[in-house]
C-alpha cells in the first residue's frame, strides 16, 4: 500500500465500523441488498415504491417500541380524511428537557439513523431521488386501533420527497391481513391524447395492498398526482391495550428537500405549496342538467294539478296539501333545512325496503363477528362487491374525493330487463330530475331552481365515503346550492345494530359544517353537533307530516363544540332532507366503517337555485305589478 493509498483505506474502514454500528439490520445497507432493492424500486407498480421486510436490528426496536407505547401520549385526531390516534411531531425530541429525554434513548437514536447521512444516501441510491435533507425532520407516530383508517390523498405539501412509513405491530402473534391496516396504492387515470387537459386522478379501487408486519419499512417518492395512497381500515377488535394485539402502532414522516444552507438546495422556486381549499374540495364533480324550461313567476306556493297528479302516486300525501307545505316553507325559511319523514308513498316505501333488506342480506351474510387467528373482526368486502354490469351498478370516483357505488340513470339497451330493484331506484332518480319536483322544491322553500346534479348511491361498509368539499366563500361569485337527498337505508331490527348507526362510530352521516378558511381539512365533533338529527326530533323536524310541520322548536339548543358540525344527520329510512349550503359551508358524508350494520343506501342532488323575492313596482302607466328580481 502506498503512503498516499493508506489514509483513504483508513477512511473506509472507519466508515465500515460507523455503520456497523448504527441499528439498522446487518444486511442492510451492503451493496447487494441496495441493488436489488433497487431493482424491484424500478419494476414496482402502481408507482415506484420499495419495501424493507427487515429495517432495524429485531431488538433494538422493540425497545423503541417499548419506549413510544409507554412514554408517549396519543391523541385521537378525526376529520373527513382520516381518524387516527396520534403523537405530536417528533422533530424536536433534542429539545426535551433531560429527564423526559432520558425516558426516550432508543426513539432518539432510531430518528438520528433515519435522518442520518448514510441512510439518507441509501434511499438516494434505491429511488434515485435528489439530494434529502438532514436537518430537516418531519415524522410522527399512529396507532391505528379498531376502527381508525386513512383515506386517499397523495402527500403532496411543501418540500417533502420521500414518504414513509416503518411498522412497529407486534411481532408476535403477527398481523393477519384479514385485520385491516394494508397501505393501499392507487393507478391513476392520466392524460392521453384524447384528454389532453384531464389531470391525474387516482382510480376508484388499488391495484397494490401491503399489510402491516413488524421492522417493515415502506416508502416512495411523493409525486404530485402519482402517489395516491389509503391506509384500511384497521377492523380487529385486539385486546384493547396501548400498543396491544390489533394495535396498527407504526412511525410515519418524510424526508425533505436541503433547505437553505444544506448541499442540493433548489431554492424555494418550484416548492409545492400546500394545497388550497379550492383544489382540495371541488364544488361539483359532474356538470350540472338544466331544466329545459324553467318554472313560471311568480313561484308556485303549490305545484300544478299536472304536477300532483305525477307526484301523488309516489310521495306521502300529506306533503302534497297546501297547509303543509305552507308551515314548512315558513319552517325552511326559517331554519334554512327540512328533514321529512315518511317522504315516498308506503306502498312503494314497504316493496323497496324489502328489496334493500334483501340486496344488504347477501353482503352482510358471515362478514361481521368473524375469528382469524384467535382474533374477532369484521370482513371488509372486496373492493368489487356489489358491482352489478347488468343492472347498471358502478363503483365510482376518484377515491381522493369520494367512492360508492352509483347506479345509472337507465339500462343500456343491450342489456336484459333490469331487477326490481333498480327499476324502483330509478324510478325515484326520474323523480328527482321531474319539473314536478323542481316545482315541489320551490314550494318548500321559495327557491327557483334552475339546475341539478342527481345520483343514485349505495354506500358499502369498509369502503366507501364522500370528501368535504363546497364553494368557497371568498369567491366573488361563489351561490348558495339546496342539497337534497332521500335517506333509503332500512332501520335495523336489532336495537345493538340500531345503536352503532345512532352513535355515529360507524360513520354514514351527512355532515355539513363551516369552513374555516386557509386549513385544509374538515375537522369535526361527535354526529350530536348542533342541528344532529336527535334534535331534529326534538324540534319536529323528524316526526310525521302534520306533526312536524306545527310543532314548534322545544329545548335550548345544545352548546356547539367549537369545530362541531352545523348538523348532522344519521342514515335513515325514508327520510328527505333539504339543505341550503351557503358558500363556506362544506359537507361530505362520513366514511362507512365495517361496523355498520349494512350499506346506506340514498339518492341525492345538488341544486343551483335563485333566490326570488316580489317586489311592487309601478309600470309607466302607473299600474302596480308584481316583478321577480333576483336576490
Amino acid at each position: 500500500m502506498t503512503a498516499a493509498e493508506e489514509p483513504t483505506a483508513k477512511r473506509q474502514k472507519l466508515n465500515e465500523e460507523k455503520k456497523q454500528q448504527l441499528p439498522f439490520h446487518p444486511s442492510l445497507l451492503q451493496p447487494d441488498i441496495v441493488d436489488r432493492l433497487r431493482q424491484l424500486h424500478d419494476h414496482s407498480q402502481p408507482y415506484k415504491h420499495a419495501v424493507i421486510d427487515k429495517l432495524f436490528d429485531p431488538d433494538f426496536l422493540k425497545r423503541a417500541r417499548k419506549e413510544i407505547t409507554e412514554q408517549l401520549s396519543f391523541r385521537e385526531k378525526e376529520t373527513d380524511i382520516y381518524k387516527i390516534n396520534q403523537t405530536g411531531d417528533l422533530t424536536n425530541l433534542s429539545g426535551l428537557p433531560a429527564a423526559e429525554l432520558a425516558l426516550l434513548p432508543t426513539l432518539l437514536e432510531l430518528r438520528d439513523a433515519l435522518y442520518g447521512p448514510d441512510f439518507r444516501a441509501f434511499l438516494q441510491k434505491v429511488t434515485g431521488c435528489g439530494p434529502l435533507s438532514g436537518s430537516k425532520t418531519d415524522m410522527s407516530c399512529a396507532e391505528y386501533s379498531e376502527g381508525c383508517y386513512l383515506l386517499n390523498h397523495d402527500d403532496v405539501i411543501g418540500t417533502r420527497r420521500i414518504s414513509f412509513i416503518l411498522y412497529l405491530v407486534l411481532d408476535e402473534p403477527a398481523w393477519q391481513p384479514e385485520w385491516g391496516g394494508a397501505l393501499e396504492l392507487y393507478p391513476v387515470l392520466e392524460a392521453d391524447e384524447k384528454n389532453p387537459d384531464r389531470p391525474n386522478v387516482p382510480v376508484a379501487k388499488p391495484s397494490t395492498c401491503i399489510p402491516p408486519a413488524f421492522n417493515q419499512m415502506v416508502f416512495f417518492e411523493v409525486q404530485p398526482g402519482h402517489s395516491f395512497h389509503s391506509v384500511e381500515e384497521v377492523v380487529v377488535h385486539g385486546d384493547g391495550q396501548k400498543g396491544g394485539v390489533g394495535a396498527r402502532v407504526s412511525l410515519s414522516g418524510w424526508f425533505h428537500k436541503p433547505v437553505e444552507g444544506e448541499e442540493g438546495y433548489e431554492g424555494s422556486e418550484g416548492f409545492q405549496a400546500k394545497s388550497s381549499l379550492q383544489q382540495l374540495y371541488a364544488t361539483s364533480l359532474s356538470a350540472p342538467t338544466r331544466y329545459e324550461e324553467q318554472l313560471p313567476l311568480p313561484l308556485p306556493t303549490l305545484p300544478s294539478s299536472a304536477d300532483l297528479d305525477y307526484l301523488r302516486p309516489l310521495l306521502n300525501p300529506a306533503y302534497l296539501t297546501s297547509k303543509v307545505i305552507d308551515l314548512l316553507r315558513a319552517q325552511f325559511v326559517e331554519q334554512s333545512h327540512l328533514v321529512l319523514a315518511d317522504f315516498l308513498a308506503p306502498s312503494i316505501a314497504n316493496e323497496l325496503e324489502g328489496l334493500i333488506r334483501e340486496r344488504d342480506a347477501e353482503m352482510e351474510k358471515d362478514r361481521r363477528g368473524v375469528t382469524v387467528n384467535g382474533q374477532t373482526t369484521n370482513n371488509i368486502p372486496p373492493h368489487t362487491a356489489g358491482e352489478d354490469e347488468r343492472n347498471g351498478w358502478a363503483v365510482v370516483g376518484p377515491p381522493h374525493l369520494q367512492r360508492y357505488l352509483a347506479l345509472s340513470p337507465s339500462s343500456s339497451a343491450s342489456t336484459p330487463a333490469a331487477d326490481r330493484l333498480s327499476t324502483l331506484l330509478r324510478e325515484i332518480h326520474a323523480l328527482f330530475t321531474s319539473s314536478a319536483f323542481a316545482a315541489l322544491l320551490a314550494s318548500l322553500t321559495s327557491l327557483l331552481p334552475t339546475a341539478y346534479t342527481t345520483a343514485v348511491r349505495r354506500f358499502r361498509p369498509g369502503l366507501d365515503y364522500s370528501l368535504a368539499r363546497g364553494e368557497s366563500a371568498s369567491e366573488p361569485d361563489a351561490q348558495a346550492k339546496l342539497d337534497v337527498g332521500l335517506g333509503l337505508t332500512p332501520k335495523c331490527e336489532k336495537e345493538s345494530d340500531r345503536e352503532v348507526w345512532e352513535g355515529g362510530e360507524a360513520g354514514g352521516w351527512d355532515v355539513w359544517l363551516a369552513n374555516e378558511e386557509g386549513g385544509d381539512e374538515a375537522t369535526y365533533g361527535g354526529g350530536g353537533g348542533r342541528g344532529s338529527a336527535k334534535e331534529a326530533a326534538e324540534n319536529g323536524t323528524a316526526d310525521a307530516p302534520e306533526t312536524q310541520a306545527q310543532e314548534e322548536a322545544e329545548g335550548e339548543e345544545e352548546e356547539e363544540e367549537e369545530d362541531g358540525p352545523l348538523l348532522a344527520l344519521e342514515p335513515e329510512w325514508n327520510r328527505l332532507h333539504l339543505v341550503l349550503r351557503d358558500p363556506g359551508v362544506l359537507s361530505f358524508v362520513k366514511y362507512l366503517s365495517a361496523r355498520a350494520p349494512a350499506s346506506r343506501w340514498d339518492v341525492v342532488g345538488e341544486w343551483e337555485v335563485q333566490g326570488i323575492e316580489e317586489e311592487k313596482a309601478e309600470d309607466d302607466d302607473g299600474d302596480n305589478q308584481e316583478e321577480a328580481a333576483q336576490a
